[in-house]
C-alpha cells in the first residue's frame, strides 16, 4: 500500500498584518497632549507695613555671579523656599518674575541659590557684576528681580518730578 501525500490546505497568514499597519486606510488624527495650565505671573503689590502688618513688600540687592546664580538668602528665606523649591520664571516688561510652581522648570540649588537663564537675564538687561534690586512679596510668593540701574533712573525721574526739574533721560 503506497500512501499519497496529500497537499496541506492553503492557509492564509495574518502574521504580515499584524506587524505592518493597513496602508490603505487614513491615520487617526493626532491629537496634541493637554499642557498644565500655569498660574499667570504676577508683580507684587506695594504695601507699606505697619505695626501689626510686617510682611509686606521686602526689598534687597544682590550681585549675579559669574555663573548667574543669585544668591540672597534674607529674602529667599523670607518666601520660605529652601533648595529643591520648584520655580516657575517669567519675564515681564524688562523684569524677571520668580514664583513657586510644583511643575516649574527651574529650582534652588544645593546652596539655596537661585540660577537665572541666560536668556532670561539678556531679555531683563542683567549681567553678571552690576546689582540687581529684589523685591520679594511674602503674601504673594513672587520675587522680582530688575536692575540697579533701571531703578535708579526711575527713582532720578521721580525726584526730578517731585523737585519740579526735567529729566532729559
Amino acid at each position: 500500500m503506497r500512501r499519497t501525500r496529500t497537499p496541506p490546505p492553503a492557509v492564509q497568514e495574518q502574521l504580515i498584518a499584524a506587524l505592518l499597519p493597513d496602508v490603505h486606510t487614513e491615520p487617526p488624527p493626532h491629537s496634541p497632549a493637554p499642557l498644565p495650565t500655569l498660574p499667570a505671573p504676577a508683580l507684587p503689590t506695594p504695601t507699606l507695613p505697619t505695626s501689626t502688618d510686617v510682611d509686606g513688600l521686602l526689598v534687597g540687592m544682590a550681585r549675579i555671579d559669574r555663573s548667574g546664580r543669585l544668591h540672597e538668602r534674607r529674602l529667599l528665606h523670607a518666601l520660605g523656599w529652601t533648595p529643591g523649591q520648584r520655580l516657575a520664571l517669567d519675564v515681564d516688561h524688562g523684569l524677571i518674575v520668580v514664583q513657586p510652581s510644583s511643575t516649574g522648570s527651574h529650582a534652588l540649588d544645593s546652596r539655596g541659590a537661585l540660577p537665572l537663564p541666560a536668556a532670561a537675564r539678556r531679555m531683563s538687561g542683567i549681567g553678571s557684576g552690576p546689582p540687581v534690586v529684589l523685591a520679594a512679596s511674602v503674601p504673594e510668593q513672587s520675587l522680582v528681580i530688575q536692575p540697579a540701574a533701571l531703578v535708579a533712573r526711575l527713582l532720578a525721574a521721580h525726584y526730578a518730578n517731585l523737585l519740579g526739574g526735567h529729566d532729559d533721560r
